[in-house]
């Protein structure tokens, strides 16, 4: 099967349960943890395989394909787009890092559902036949339906990060995601307790053993890029839809118009459209051009590249923000109650601009490289 084909039938089966998709994004957000069914439905669509390497059995798509595949997810459900940008970027990183023996483990099941932090603030010691391992994690997304639950710790041997692979039943999670956006997603902090990991389901986070450019060329920010702004870009895309839908009928008390014939609404609509389009092109641009230097050169990116890449991130996340922040008055005060899902989009595109790699920092590196730079990038 080629790329095209093997992309095509991604969508296909993304589009099988699309309905199913959206009809739980509201009970997701009651429940504040993704319901079951929608790991049944996850698994349908093979969404955890989205990124993986096609040598295990996955669709690596590029990422720049990510943007679009994600935003779908997003726009259908923002819990189920926020859990698959993360357990995307963690199934990928296993497949492309782990032993013959982990992956064979791990992937055993088709489609398998992750769970991952990537922050190394827990701790392992080698022991016979693998390592020990403690500490604590935040923002485990998904981990009420991950069956595998991957944590970056600091390892005594080798010394440095260590990236470790432990099943769902080894995980403590403590209920503290009581938050204002993200709701659905379950973002729990996690706690694991002098736990076994053979050494077949731990990597080094610097060892690619399979699986193309992407995985380690790109560096961290440039990695999940596509699929970052692929949720920001979905969710944006359901609230500019759903308010033009609503400006068509909506009156204000004791005006004749509707919103939607205001001139200062059509001029702002068609300016956010015109937003997410140029931030869409942007951030495919430029996650193109990295993957090609990448493939050009047979190296990694440089550090002020990767800066590059990065500050596209963060300056497209901001710029959907900004958009969304001026359009959402036009959606009146009906659009305050829970159950509606402009505030419910508008919440999580605000959420998604808190994410590290989503960072206004990422401009501060960018502007830097500039400053320094000999001649202009």
């Amino acid at each position: 099967m080629s790329e095209a084909e093997s992309t095509r039938e991604l969508y296909a089966l993304l589009e099988k349960v699309a309905p199913d998709l959206e009809a739980l994004a509201r009970q997701a957000e009651i429940d504040r943890r993704p319901p079951a069914e929608l790991a049944s439905l996850m698994k349908r669509a093979r969404v955890p395989m989205a990124k993986v390497p096609r040598v295990v059995g996955g669709f690596e798509i590029t990422p720049a394909q990510q943007v679009d595949y994600f935003a779908r997810i997003a726009y259908l459900n923002p819990t189920a787009g926020w859990i698959a940008f993360n357990q995307n970027g963690a199934a990928g990183v296993a497949g492309a890092t782990l032993p013959d023996a982990g992956v064979e483990r791990v992937f055993a099941q088709d489609a398998p559902l992750f769970a991952a932090v990537s922050a190394p603030t827990g701790q392992c010691r080698k022991v016979e036949g693998g390592y020990r391992v403690t500490g604590r994690w935040g923002y485990a997304s998904g981990i009420d339906i991950a069956e595998w639950v991957v944590v970056v710790a600091l390892s005594d041997e080798p010394p440095g990060p260590r990236f470790l692979i432990l099943e769902r039943e080894q995980v403590q999670t403590e209920d503290n995601w009581h938050v204002a956006a993200l709701k659905g997603t379950g973002s729990a902090d996690i706690a694991v307790e002098d736990q076994f990991v053979p050494d077949c389901l731990s990597a080094s986070p610097f060892e690619q053993k399979r699986g193309g450019n992407q995985y380690f060329r790109l560096g961290l920010r440039s990695y999940v890029a596509g699929e970052n702004l692929g949720f920001s870009l979905g969710v944006a895309q359901r609230m500019v839809h759903e308010i033009t839908a609503l400006a068509r009928t909506k009156k204000r008390v004791l005006d004749p118009q509707t919103v939607g014939e205001r001139g200062a609404f059509q001029q702002e609509l068609g300016r956010t459209d015109a937003i997410l389009r140029a931030s869409r092109a942007y951030m495919m641009s430029e996650l193109d051009w990295a993957l090609e230097r990448a493939e050009s050169t047979g190296e990694a990116l440089s550090a002020v590249d990767q800066a590059r890449v990065s500050a596209a991130l963060a300056q497209t996340t901001e710029s959907l923000i900004q958009a969304a922040t001026r359009l959402f008055p036009y959606a009146g005060a009906g659009a305050l109650h829970l159950d509606h899902p402009i505030q419910r989009c508008y919440r999580d595109l605000i959420g998604s601009g808190q994410h590290l790699v989503a960072s206004n920092e990422n401009l501060d590196a960018w502007g830097r490289a500039l400053l320094e730079a000999e001649s202009p990038a």
